[in-house]
């Protein structure tokens, strides 16, 4: 079950990925731990210095809608077809075959 403040923060990431979606974007999770924003951004292998800036950009989009909490930045890089896993909240995941298999 979503607290409040998870939704909160779903609400406020997926704003923030508006128009800063790169096609090497796999998924996007965030949760808060401890006063902290913690932002996983999961990139396919070709992804580009400019693609992770994109997602450091909402990054700091959500932070500015929750100014009393601290924020840690995660990326990864995972060659489809190799699974990452996400945070609490998954808040986009482009469409991959085995996602349909997964519980998160």
């Amino acid at each position: 079950m979503k607290t409040e403040t998870d939704k909160s923060l779903i609400l406020s990431g997926v704003n923030a990925l508006l128009g800063q979606v790169p096609n090497t974007l796999r998924f996007v999770s965030l949760e808060l731990r401890e006063n902290v924003i913690h932002w996983k951004c999961v990139f396919d292998k070709n992804t580009s210095e400019k693609d992770i800036e994109l997602l450091s950009e909402a990054a700091t989009q959500v932070i500015a809608d929750f100014p009393n909490y601290g924020l840690k930045e995660i990326v990864e890089i995972i060659e489809y077809p190799k699974i990452g896993k996400p945070l609490k909240n998954l808040i986009y995941y482009r469409h991959e075959h085995h996602f349909e298999d997964q519980e998160f």
